[in-house]
């Protein structure tokens, strides 16, 4: 496992997470990491408890490539965002960015996040799903997968974010061929992208989840089409940096998964790379 290390999704002070961006590379650096890259929260209109603010980006931008300067030579590190559909930042000044959705839009136009507290979904399937669990799946995989396909990121993050607040509420069965059906015509959509899917062990790492996402399902599908996978840690806190890859690698193992893709340790030469699986 100690091959692979390397994360492109942490979180810092900028935005949710709970270490400064120079703590966080110093642990990556004494982990043995070869790699990392930072990718605050993009800016929005809305909920900004969880989000880098419009007027701290240049000095979020600004520290990353210091850092980049200060390791360099020693370990890799990258200048990313992880914009979601409804962020207002650009990502043209990023090396790569990460596509998420974590909110639904409702009529009122008010927000409700996709992993907001349980009472918070449940309101919002009774209210503008009907109380139909499955709907609100079936809008997710559908925001996801055009959001995707127009935007083209390097990474779809945590793809089927959607069962963190099923596996509280039971709003859909996981198991029913409706569910996996639509979750998977709208990530065939996104493979053609080719981006790389990620196996996010963020909430493995943060005791919500028993593995990482996405399902096991999604992952089989996606590499019968011959996709790729980068392993993330989706980080907020340094000492859960590499949480959960053991799992991921034996889970990635047990499918057939040879290799995952990692950022490179020579970002002169090229910025992604393959490693392969023991």
């Amino acid at each position: 496992m100690r091959d692979i290390l390397s994360s492109a999704h942490v979180h810092t002070t900028f935005c949710d997470g709970k270490t400064t961006a120079n703590d966080m590379a110093r642990t990556a650096y004494e982990m043995g990491f070869v790699s990392i890259g930072f990718t605050s929260h993009a800016a929005q209109t809305f909920d900004p408890d969880h989000c880098i603010a419009p007027s701290s980006e240049d000095d979020y931008k600004k520290e990353i490539r210091r850092l980049q300067q200060e390791y360099k030579d020693r370990m890799a590190i990258y200048l990313g965002i992880e914009r979601d559909m409804l962020s207002c930042s650009d990502v043209k000044d990023y090396d790569y960015f990460i596509a998420s959705v974590h909110y639904f839009t409702g009529p009122d136009g008010s927000h409700s996040g996709v992993d907001a507290p349980s009472d918070v979904m449940q309101k919002y399937v009774n209210e503008c799903c009907g109380g139909n669990g499955l709907k609100m799946a079936e809008q997710y995989y559908s925001l996801f997968r055009d959001y995707v396909c127009d935007s083209k990121p390097a990474i779809i993050g945590h793809y089927d974010l959607v069962s963190y607040n099923n596996s509280i509420l039971h709003l859909y069965d996981e198991e029913s061929s409706e569910y996996r059906t639509m979750a998977l015509e709208a990530l065939r959509e996104m493979f053609e992208t080719n981006a790389f899917l990620e196996v996010n062990t963020g909430g493995v790492a943060r005791g919500y989840m028993t593995e990482p996402y996405p399902a096991v399902f999604l992952l089989k599908e996606w590499k019968s089409w011959g996709g790729e996978v980068i392993i993330n840690s989706d980080c907020h806190d340094s000492r859960l940096l590499d949480a959960g890859y053991v799992q991921a690698e034996e889970i990635l193992l047990s499918i057939g998964y040879e290799h995952v893709v990692r950022l490179s340790p020579n970002p002169d030469k090229e910025m992604w790379e393959r490693i392969k699986l023991k």
